[in-house]
């Protein structure tokens, strides 16, 4: 008896190994037919892999999405919630059936199905961003930001769109977009100050930089020189010269009407858009300071020509501050060495929110020693900042090269 009662547990076992090797190769070649419905973008495939292998919940998956790839959706759906019910613990299967359904105009469907995402998947950007973005088309926009803000929180790129939303949400009313993004760390605040920019709310822009506090990491000193080149090209001057002071309290004038730097005792900084001194770049000009300026104490820049040289090009400029409708002296000190051009250097005025040239003052030629020159203009009714900038004339003939060397030094712009 007891010899007939092993041989039939060998049977079973037998019977149980054949099960799963058969169970094992069912599965095998339903991947095998899985994979090819990926690769050759088909449903046939994923067809035969449900057929070799029903309890397989890959093979479902992948035909429910084959499915929703040939706009087949209410099969995709069927597919996608059996996958989830075999394997009801993977939350991109619950995702995308949610997103299935909500196709298929089943919001309430839909709803469940991102909510059951979140909950096996709390800290994952798309559960949420899905569940947000349903939300916000319902007009729910409380709940909506509260999962798009948590989706953007992990996953950076995300908080544009975030913010694109929050504008259209609120008709551009700033308060409101800004409860609705509710920006938590530098960055954030730095991104709001940038988008904010470039839609012209300069004083808000400004104020999202102050609450972002110093920037710290690369990236965020970028987001802010973006941010004021943003004012300065929506020529919001004012709120652009309130940004820059935030990096640049200590480094020299404050108010309207006065030139940043104008002795050149502050190194010039590359990459600083702003209301420093601006250098464009010209291969044919090579732009140093000079420590022996005209006084003690006093520095000079020195622009030393070598070619061909754009007439349009600011090779040297600073944006300053002004009051409307206000006359105004502007004097420096030059000096120059064999520069010799049919097109010499000019140094112009530049009216920053209309572009129109309100004076210009032609530097002369030759080998100079240090001497005064002082333009007046008026600004006009619009005018909140000025360009004083070094360029060339136009030459009589093409090409037209400029050699040698110009100094400049002790700028100074008076009112009255």
């Amino acid at each position: 008896m007891a010899v007939v009662f092993r041989i039939l547990l060998a049977c079973i076992g037998l019977f149980g190994c054949y099960r799963l090797a058969v169970e094992s190769a069912r599965n095998g070649y339903a991947g095998l037919f899985a994979t090819a419905s990926i690769i050759q973008a088909q449903v046939e495939p994923a067809d035969y892999a449900v057929q070799l292998a029903p309890k397989d919940p890959e093979a479902h998956y992948t035909r429910g999405l084959a499915l929703a790839d040939h706009d087949r959706l209410q099969d995709a759906a069927v597919e996608l919630r059996q996958a989830a019910q075999l394997r009801p613990h993977h939350y991109y299967q619950w995702l995308d059936l949610g997103l299935t359904l909500d196709q298929l105009g089943d919001q309430q469907g839909a709803l469940e199905a991102f909510n059951e995402s979140i909950r096996l998947a709390p800290s994952f950007t798309q559960p949420r961003w899905q569940l947000g973005s349903l939300l916000y088309r319902q007009g729910k926009y409380e709940q909506a930001f509260s999962e798009l803000r948590a989706g953007a929180k992990s996953n950076r790129p995300f908080f544009l769109t975030l913010m694109d939303l929050a504008w259209a949400a609120t008709g551009g009313d700033v308060v409101e977009m800004e409860r609705l993004v509710d920006p938590q760390d530098s960055t954030s605040h730095l991104s709001l100050a940038n988008y904010l920019a470039k839609h012209e709310k300069g004083a808000s822009a400004v104020r999202q930089i102050r609450l972002a506090g110093a920037p710290g990491q690369e990236a965020d000193q970028s987001l802010l020189k973006e941010t004021i080149k943003s004012l300065l090209q929506n020529k919001l001057f004012v709120d652009a010269r309130d940004a820059w002071l935030t990096t640049h309290a200590a480094s020299g004038s404050k108010g309207i009407g006065e030139i940043w730097n104008a002795d050149f005792v502050e190194p010039i900084a590359q990459n600083d858009p702003g209301f420093g001194w601006q250098v464009s770049a010209a291969p044919t000009v090579t732009v140093s300071v000079d420590q022996s300026g005209p006084v003690a104490g006093v520095q000079a820049i020195c622009l030393n020509f070598a070619g061909e040289v754009d007439p349009g090009v600011q090779v040297l400029y600073q944006f300053v501050l002004v009051r409307p409708k206000t006359r105004y002296s502007l004097s420096f000190v030059t000096r120059t060495q064999e520069l010799v051009s049919g097109g010499p250097p000019v140094l112009r005025v530049y009216d920053a929110n209309s572009g129109r040239s309100l004076v210009e003052s032609r530097i002369s030629t030759g080998t100079n020693d240090w001497s005064k020159s002082q333009v007046d203009f008026s600004s006009d009714e619009g005018t909140s900042a000025i360009s004083v900038s070094i360029q060339r004339l136009n030459c009589a003939q093409t090409p037209c090269s400029i050699f040698g060397k110009l100094w400049l030094s002790r700028f100074f712009l008076a009112a009255g």
